[in-house]
């Protein structure tokens, strides 16, 4: 009997151990949300009736006219009238990095319906002279949904300005149900974090990476997703410490995050991935140089695209359903 006690003692003494060390092992693998950047400025309203696409202009760099012309003896289609109230309310930010800047945008839907969003952005360098024009897609940007959006010329600007324009999303190809399900946008059932730190990786090809571990979750039920987009990461004193577009050149060059539902139950290690920053020599200062405290960072991610799994690999395989041209447009790879 006194055996038997001391091995139920032993037993319970492992158990709580265990479940202490789990907890340890858990709480050095707590995620930090998604940060906000606090001073933001310009903020400008566009109301739906000066940024609505026609069906005639598509996707035309210019913003929209906020009517449309029509013969007097000619009745406008159904297609050509929406009843749409309400304003996208976008903010902005200029960012000295590197030998170059760059601008974030906030952008938020308070439409009251979901869009096709462009935003057009035109630099400028001291003499007025345009010296960049990027543009950038968003395929069902959801109604009652923000997010941020990352312009970055590689290159010095003086100013900045941009045009906006949104048609009314519209689910009628295999392209467009990328972005749907089951009538559901997917981009507000999904969040971006990163579980806190950063750190060099050594590289097979003699070089290091500044690699940082992102998290992604979905409350869809039903759909898992693939997302797109660019991660920004802020200093202690707001200004920009590290930008994936070093690892991920290009314009509008992208990279993907999958690790929603259901698998995030399945396997926890698949709900994060290693993401890196920007590769650099092993003889460059910069790998000795201490990193940053992470609790001192702010971790911005700008989605560029959420779409369902499933049918992005249909898409991807059956390349005919779509044009090179209109699959840049999606996932904003080069």
């Amino acid at each position: 009997m006194k055996l038997y006690k001391r091995i139920l003692s032993m037993l319970l003494f492992l158990a709580i151990a265990l479940t202490l060390f789990a907890a340890c092992g858990k709480e050095e693998e707590e995620t930090a949300p998604q940060g906000e950047v606090s001073d933001m400025s310009g903020e400008q309203h566009f109301h739906i009736d000066d940024i609505q696409q026609s069906e005639l202009s598509g996707n035309d760099a210019s913003a929209a006219e906020s009517s449309v012309e029509t013969p007097s003896d000619e009745t406008p289609s159904t297609d050509e009238t929406h009843d749409w109230s309400g304003e996208f309310v976008i903010t902005e930010k200029k960012y000295d990095y590197k030998d170059s800047n760059l601008m974030l945008l906030d952008v938020a839907n308070d439409t009251g319906t979901n869009c096709d969003l462009t935003i057009t952005g035109t630099f400028y360098d001291e003499a007025g002279d345009v010296v960049r024009i990027q543009q950038q897609i968003y395929h069902n940007f959801p109604t009652g949904w923000s997010n941020y959006f990352i312009f970055w010329p590689q290159m010095k600007f003086d100013t900045f300005t941009y045009e906006v324009s949104a048609k009314e999303y519209e689910n009628n190809t295999p392209l467009d149900s990328m972005f749907v399900h089951n009538g559901e946008p997917l981009s507000d059932r999904v969040t971006v974090g990163w579980i806190p730190g950063v750190y060099w990786d050594e590289a097979p090809n003699s070089t290091k990476e500044l690699t940082y571990r992102m998290t992604a979750s979905s409350t869809h039920p039903e759909c898992e997703t693939k997302i797109f987009g660019h991660a920004l990461i802020l200093d202690g004193n707001g200004d920009v410490y590290a930008l994936d577009y070093d690892a991920y050149a290009g314009d509008m060059a992208a990279y993907t995050q999958t690790g929603t539902w259901p698998h995030m139950e399945e396997d926890p290690n698949y709900a994060y991935a290693n993401k890196i920053l920007r590769s650099v020599s092993k003889d460059s200062p910069e790998c000795s140089e201490p990193l940053p405290d992470a609790e001192s960072l702010t971790f911005i991610f700008a989605i560029s695209a959420v779409v369902c799994n499933e049918v992005y690999v249909d898409v991807v395989v059956e390349k005919k359903i779509v044009t090179h041209d209109d699959f840049k447009t999606v996932t904003n790879l080069k």
